[in-house]
């Protein structure tokens, strides 16, 4: 018998192994029909997010905007309460974002982690 769809819906406290180091963000999600959006909020603000939820497979765009726009990809599996997977950059293109050291793109996959925040309503 098939297991009940995982529901993702709600806040997230994400811990994201990014170039420089372990980030704490904020991960809000709405969930309709497999179909993922919200937001992911850093340090450097708030992002719009999509994705889509397929049995426990979860993958999720951030779209980071300014001066050298581009898309983190967070792929990995919804259970327990948590998320876990990796991350990578996407549309990099020619905006020079993920510069490595000889001037080259570098997008390796990231481990990321993301807990659910229990609210008073989620805890009844």
């Amino acid at each position: 018998m098939p297991s009940a769809p995982v529901d993702v819906t709600g806040d997230w406290q994400v811990a994201w192994q990014g170039r420089l180091g372990t980030e704490q963000c904020t991960l809000k999600l709405q969930s309709k029909d497999g179909v993922l959006s919200g937001t992911f909020q850093n340090l450097r603000g708030t992002s719009p997010v999509s994705g889509t939820l397929k049995g426990n497979q979860i993958s999720l765009d951030v779209k980071f905007q300014g001066a050298r726009p581009y898309t983190v990809r967070f792929t990995g599996i919804a259970e327990d309460g948590k998320l876990t997977g990796t991350s990578q950059a996407t549309s990099v293109g020619t905006s020079g974002a993920y510069l490595g050291h000889g001037g080259e793109i570098v997008q390796p996959d990231h481990p990321w982690t993301a807990k659910r925040i229990l609210t008073q309503s989620s805890k009844k």
